[in-house]
């Protein structure tokens, strides 16, 4: 039977938007060299989990319909398969497959060893791009699920993100952490500041998710410290950049959230940002 065995787990697909794939791989690059993969019947998860708030852990959840046609996973954990795998050997072979008219996505073993099997096929051609992958165990998949966090202070749309890359790339010359205030009214601002000079920046009218708090008096408030460079990361991502739906939400004392939508109802990417002590 065609497709994968691999630890009674078989996975074959064939892969219709790479462009999609390899966006979200690049994305991830960015921010770890590893990254895992968790799949089922209708859903693919691309997980950066760490063991503390105190790294970045991003998620991104995207449509199985959204990438992949002639869809097969099978596994004894539910129809469930996990995978490690590093982010820069995936995105070379994509990027492999750029003019390819057919890609086919395999879970096999090639010398006893599990490994993603890209088989590329170009008018030209056949080219075949084993990435190496490390099995994830029901417990393994489970330990890295999203974080569950409290309520956030604060829900507010971001301004428009190329405008706040430049802002950020400014106050980066300052110091090495930005405090982050936003309200529920629809104000924002970032501040950064050293010996010498500070820099504050203020965005209002932006939309806020917590209906009827509109006037200043009444509205939630809250704020965050971040290290400059990490945020600047996850803004440079190319998820991000090409969002048309990014939302912050400060959760005090434990992160800063940013939420993007996927374009073409793709899905959503979540980026959890680790705050320093105020």
């Amino acid at each position: 039977r065609e497709g994968v065995r691999s630890a009674c787990m078989r996975f074959r697909a064939e892969l219709f938007d790479s462009s999609a794939l390899s966006a979200i791989l690049t994305s991830l690059e960015k921010i770890s060299k590893e990254v895992l993969i968790i799949m089922d019947k209708t859903t693919i998860q691309f997980r950066i989990s760490k063991e503390s708030m105190s790294e970045e852990n991003v998620f991104v959840e995207t449509a199985v319909n959204g990438l992949f046609d002639n869809y097969r996973i099978e596994s004894k954990n539910s129809n469930i398969i996990g995978v490690s795998a590093k982010a820069p050997i995936l995105v070379a072979a994509l990027r492999t497959g750029d003019r390819a008219r057919q890609i086919i996505v395999k879970l096999h073993k090639k010398d006893n060893l599990p490994c993603l099997k890209f088989q590329i096929f170009t008018e030209e051609n056949e080219i075949v791009q084993d990435v190496p992958v490390r099995l994830l165990n029901r417990k393994q998949i489970a330990e890295t699920e999203e974080p569950n966090l409290p309520e956030p202070e604060v829900k507010i749309h971001m301004p428009k993100i190329k405008m706040l890359k430049n802002v950020i790339n400014r106050m980066r010359s300052v110091s090495e952490d930005v405090l982050l205030s936003a309200t529920s009214a629809g104000e924002l601002s970032l501040q950064v500041a050293a010996d010498l000079v500070s820099i504050k920046t203020f965005y209002k009218s932006l939309q806020s998710l917590d209906d009827g708090k509109d006037s200043k008096e009444e509205a939630p408030a809250a704020q965050c410290r971040m290290n400059i460079k990490k945020f600047a990361k996850i803004l440079n991502t190319r998820i991000v950049n090409v969002s048309q739906y990014v939302l912050g939400c400060v959760v005090e004392g434990h992160a800063f959230v940013l939420y993007a939508e996927l374009g073409q109802n793709l899905g959503h990417a979540t980026f959890y940002i680790p705050i320093l002590t105020m």
